[in-house]
């Protein structure tokens, strides 16, 4: 599928991202710099200090700003303590801005360092998830991974801890926001590699109920896993959904939605 067709993900990623990563961020990077004083290690001068801050602090504004700012730390603090974070943050804005192909190289930088980060494994999942395609040379292989993140994303993001300043409902929120991902790219994998509907049916219901609002592209989807499972009236509840969210699926959903109900009437549903 194509980048506009989940762009509607964008503002739940980047809610998600800052409640579990962006207050997390500094706090960790300030822990590794008190680490690293009292081991004699490498220090983090003035000028790093302040340009991290300055990127952190753009978090919630302009995916070009923070790409600009980021770019900029990078390159003149390549082994700045601080990568990990930016990493993560600079995925977000190009994801943000629909540059996937920045994002996957930012996502893999951030995944290097650190390849528990939970934070970034389930959006990757799920992108690499409708981006594939059967024109795509290493299909296989780029499934298999993209569910290799889905796991591990929703193995850890339970166990996340809750950063200071965040109250409970925002952190469960955040959390639920990102396992959403997880489960949607699990269920895109279930239907369009491995065409095991009723495997695809669990994930994707999953997505869609974690998730506030749902993605379209996820409860779409869930109407086509239930048709295909014979899952009639389910499939026409989904379609209504997708059609009430509204966007460039409502279209398509209304048809599904109305061949559903033919079905769900004429054909014996489960």
């Amino acid at each position: 599928m194509k980048a506009k067709s989940f762009t509607w993900r964008v503002a739940l990623f980047v809610f998600a991202i800052f409640t579990l990563l962006g207050a997390g961020t500094a706090t960790s990077s300030a822990a590794q710099k008190d680490k690293d004083k009292g081991k004699g290690g490498p220090q983090i001068n003035k000028a790093e200090e302040d340009a991290y801050k300055a990127f952190y602090a753009a978090r919630g504004g302009s995916p070009a700003t923070q790409v600009q700012l980021g770019e900029a730390f990078i390159m003149k603090f390549p082994m700045s303590h601080y990568l990990v974070g930016v990493y993560s943050q600079l995925t977000s804005a190009y994801y943000g801005m629909g540059n996937t192909d920045k994002m996957f190289e930012m996502g893999n930088k951030a995944l290097e360092l650190n390849p528990d980060n939970a934070n970034i494994l389930g959006l990757m999942a799920m992108v690499m998830s409708r981006r594939i395609n059967a024109k795509t040379l290493d299909a296989a292989q780029q499934y298999q991974k993209a569910e290799g993140y889905a796991k591990h994303a929703i193995e850890l993001i339970p166990t996340l801890p809750k950063p200071d300043g965040i109250d409970d409902a925002t952190f469960e929120k955040g959390k639920n926001e990102e396992l959403s991902m997880a489960h949607s790219g699990l269920g895109l994998i279930d239907f369009t590699f491995k065409k095991s509907y009723e495997d695809a049916v669990t994930e994707l219901t999953q997505a869609v109920l974690l998730a506030d609002p749902p993605d379209p592209v996820d409860v779409y989807m869930l109407g086509n896993a239930d048709v295909q499972t014979s899952r009639y009236k389910d499939a026409v509840a989904a379609y209504d959904k997708c059609v009430a969210l509204g966007g460039q699926l409502a279209p398509i959903c209304k048809t599904r939605d109305d061949d559903a109900k033919h079905k769900a009437e004429t054909e014996l549903s489960r």
